[in-house]
């Protein structure tokens, strides 16, 4: 199973369990490979859906850092959910990019 079936599997699970919060971080996922295919007009494969995820992963931590100077301690706590999330996708080995 690719990265991108599994995406879609834990799309449809979340529905079913009516898991709002991830299901809404899955289609962000969905939507950002969709997107990049488009915009690409490629299929993207494993390792650029991993670039992907490490990259939505990278944002929410630059996002937390602002959250966290502006007192936002819900905003601050939302992104650390989406980024257990994403990580999730990673593999064990995965090196993230600075």
């Amino acid at each position: 199973m690719t990265l991108k079936e599994r995406i879609t599997e834990d799309m449809k699970n979340a529905m079913r369990a009516k898991d709002s919060e991830r299901l809404g971080t899955i289609r962000m996922i969905t939507a950002a490979i969709k997107q990049r295919e488009v915009d690409e007009r490629i299929m993207l494969d494993d390792a650029q859906v991993l670039s992907i995820l490490d990259k939505m992963i990278r944002t929410r931590k630059e996002s937390i850092v602002q959250f966290q100077a502006g007192n936002r301690a819900d905003l601050v706590e939302k992104e650390g959910r989406e980024i257990a999330l994403l990580q999730a996708y990673l593999p064990a080995n995965f090196q993230m990019t600075s």
